[in-house]
Formats: C-alpha cells, sequence, structure tokens
C-alpha cells in the first residue's frame, strides 16, 4: 500500500491513452496546484504556451515550487514523480492565477493542465497557509458567494481560451467546493464539456446555492471523496453522496492528501466516514444552520479580529511565534468592546451544547455506522456493477 507518489512511481509509466485519467490522478493534480508557481507558469492571457513539469524541473529556481513548508518535502517528491513519469511528463501548464487579498479577504489560486488525451483538468488550490484563505473558509458557512467562489466561475468560463476539449474540474478542500460551484454557475457552454467534476474532501453548500445553480445538471458528473474521519469534507455536507477512502494518519489529519492509502492503482475503499465522525459533524452542521447569517458572521469576524491582533499572517507565523501571539490575542479580548464580547458568548455559549455532543459521539468513533448510506463513487444509478466499468471508461 502505498500514497499517491507510490501510485506516480508504480503507474507513471502508464500514458493516459493506456490507463485512462482516474480518481487518483485527479488528486495527484490537485495537490500539484498547492505548488508555488509565480513567474514560472505563464498567466490567463491568450497566446502564451504553456510549459510542461520537465520544462519546470530544468528551472535554476525551480525550488521556489515547495515554499509552503507544510508539504516541502512530500511536493518536491510528487514533482519528481510527475516530471519523470510518462502519464504527465508531456503536460502543458498554463492559465496560472494567485490572488490574496487580506482585506476583503479571500485567497484564489487555480492552474490548466492540457492533457495528452486532448483533456484539460483545470485545478483549483484549496486553501493555502495565509489565514486571509482560512477566513474566507469560515465565511462559506454564513455568506454565498464567497469571493474565491466568483473568481472561480470566472476562471472556469475562461478555460476555453486555452483548451477545446472535454474538460476535467477538481480540487482538494476549499478547491473541491470551488470546483463544484464553478461548474454549477458557469456558462452553459463551458458547463456542457465538463465530464467530471472532483471535490476531494471539501465542503459542502448552503441549499438555496445548489437551488439557484445548475446542481441538479452537474451532480451525475461529481465525484466526492472524503477520508475515513473526515472533518472539512462533511462541513455542510447533507447530500449523502460521497466515496470514503483508507488513510494512513488520524483524525483530522486525514485531510492530508499523501495520506491516502491506495493499492494496486486504486483508492483502498471502506463504507462510510467512522460513525462518531459522522454523527458528530452533523451535530455541528446543525447548530451551523441554527444561527442566523448575523449571529454566524459577527462571531467570525470577532475570532478573527482576536487571530490578526496577533500580527500573523500566515499559519507559520502563528505556529512559529505562538507565545507573544497568544499574548497578543489575550489582550486583544481584554481591549474588545463590552457588548462585541458579549455577543461572542452568546454565540460560544450556544456552541457548547453542540461541542459536548460531538466529543461524545466522538468517543463511539470505531467504524461505519450500520444501514449506512455511503455512496459509490458513481452515482447510484449506474449501479453497483457499473463501478469499475464506469471509472475505467473515463478517457
Amino acid at each position: 500500500m502505498g500514497n499517491i507518489i507510490d501510485y506516480l512511481k508504480e503507474y507513471g509509466e502508464y500514458s493516459l491513452l493506456e490507463r485512462p485519467f482516474c480518481d487518483e490522478d485527479s488528486l495527484v493534480l490537485a495537490q500539484f496546484s498547492y505548488l508555488k508557481l509565480e513567474n514560472i507558469v505563464p498567466g490567463l492571457s491568450r497566446g502564451e504556451p504553456g510549459v510542461t513539469p520537465g520544462e519546470i524541473g530544468r528551472l535554476k529556481n525551480k525550488e521556489e515550487l515547495f515554499a509552503d513548508e507544510r508539504y516541502a518535502r512530500q511536493n518536491a517528491a510528487l514533482f519528481e514523480a510527475i516530471r519523470r513519469s510518462r502519464r504527465f511528463q508531456t503536460m502543458k501548464l498554463t492559465g496560472y492565477i494567485n490572488r490574496i487579498d487580506v482585506r476583503e479577504p479571500s485567497q484564489f489560486s487555480a492552474v490548466t493542465c492540457l492533457l495528452e488525451d486532448d483533456s484539460a483538468y483545470v485545478a483549483f488550490r484549496g486553501t493555502d497557509e495565509t489565514l486571509s484563505g482560512w477566513k474566507e473558509d469560515f465565511a462559506m458557512a454564513y455568506r454565498a458567494p464567497v469571493r474565491s467562489q466568483e473568481l472561480s466561475v470566472d476562471y472556469l468560463n475562461r478555460t476555453m481560451v486555452h483548451s477545446g476539449g472535454a474538460l476535467i474540474v477538481g480540487g482538494h478542500s476549499k478547491g473541491g467546493n470551488l470546483a463544484v460551484y464553478a461548474s454549477m454557475y458557469c456558462e452553459e457552454a463551458v458547463r456542457k464539456r465538463i465530464r467530471r467534476i472532483y471535490n476531494l474532501d471539501g465542503p459542502g453548500f448552503c441549499p438555496q446555492l445548489r437551488e439557484n445553480g445548475a446542481y441538479r445538471e452537474i451532480a451525475p458528473r461529481i465525484r466526492k471523496i472524503v477520508p475515513h474521519s473526515s472533518v472539512v469534507g462533511m462541513l455542510l455536507e447533507d447530500t449523502g453522496c460521497y466515496e470514503t477512502v483508507e488513510s494512513s494518519a488520524f483524525g483530522v489529519l486525514q485531510h492530508d492528501p499523501y495520506s491516502w492509502v491506495i493499492k494496486d492503482g486504486k483508492f483502498v475503499t471502506v463504507s462510510d466516514v467512522y460513525r462518531g465522525r459522522r454523527a458528530a459533524m452533523e451535530v455541528l452542521n446543525r447548530w451551523i444552520r441554527s444561527l442566523t447569517k448575523e449571529e454566524l458572521g459577527n462571531m467570525i469576524e470577532e475570532i478573527f479580529d482576536i487571530i490578526g491582533a496577533s500580527g500573523a499572517q500566515t499559519l507559520l507565523d502563528f505556529s512559529g511565534n505562538w507565545r507573544p501571539a497568544a499574548r497578543r490575542m489575550a489582550a486583544a479580548f481584554h481591549d474588545m468592546e463590552k457588548e462585541r464580547k458579549k455577543e461572542l458568548w452568546r454565540a460560544m455559549a450556544a456552541l457548547l451544547p453542540a461541542v459536548r455532543e460531538v466529543w461524545r459521539r466522538a468517543d463511539e468513533e470505531q467504524g461505519p455506522a450500520e444501514g449506512t448510506q455511503g455512496y459509490t463513487p458513481v452515482r447510484e444509478a449506474e449501479g453497483n456493477a457499473g463501478k469499475s466499468a464506469a471509472r475505467e471508461s473515463e478517457g
């Protein structure tokens, strides 16, 4: 058993024409989108040629790709496996964009991978290490659309500049949410070209977003995949349409794509998310929906104002200087106006019963729920018998 790096080492010798694009390839490219591609991959301007992984590998500044310290070592190994594989070494990378707005706040990044079978994989990056990105993630619970969702639609519409073939859209974490949102709200001509949409442990949506967009039209093309102990992917999840894969990590660390287990070229799947985890997330989702948009929005603003007082811009800033950061945050809370402090306490007090329920149910995390309605990777209408055939025919 291994992960996506091992998968590429074993199956990277097969071209996409010999072994059609599959779920595991989607996770490879979704994780690839976390690399820092500034000044390396051309932007969305018409006429700029894409670059291949092999060409990037010969650049003197290629070490800049791995600036995200969370995955630096693994990302370097992934890039090397991609560069050496027949499967992806000739793909053209283009349309790179990376926007971080501290004032709004928002974080958005995407890249288009032009594949040898004439299809294009549009990869939306998940939340990076910036606190702006994390604040925007929380804003998804009460505000729709957030800025990154709007940008994802514009980006997907503009992919027609680069590709005239079929589109595969995907991403990990917030990137998976953006992949589905962009597919729901993009131009009809673009939507018709979408072959598959991957939401890899990304959060769900408020019901009104699905109702207002073309969700029913794209639903048969969505493949949502979450790890055994999913947290992020079960936020706002109420469709019951997902596949569950095994992970080599524990708890929230299973969100790490490098922990997803692959054997014989396929994800190792299980029947459903752990019983305790699923029940706990249902409790949290009910609490989120019990608050008004104003209550939830005010609480998140207050919390991030306190975090902002730490002076940190990224998670790495925070973890590297946590003692002085904690002191500044405590001082910010102490100096907060009485009414704002009361409002924050009221919202947090409403959360406490839900937290107690979550802890109680998390203790039950011993296996998948009986009678589960866990999702097979292709829609129920295709039937379990068609599962393998559907995966192999995605080329």
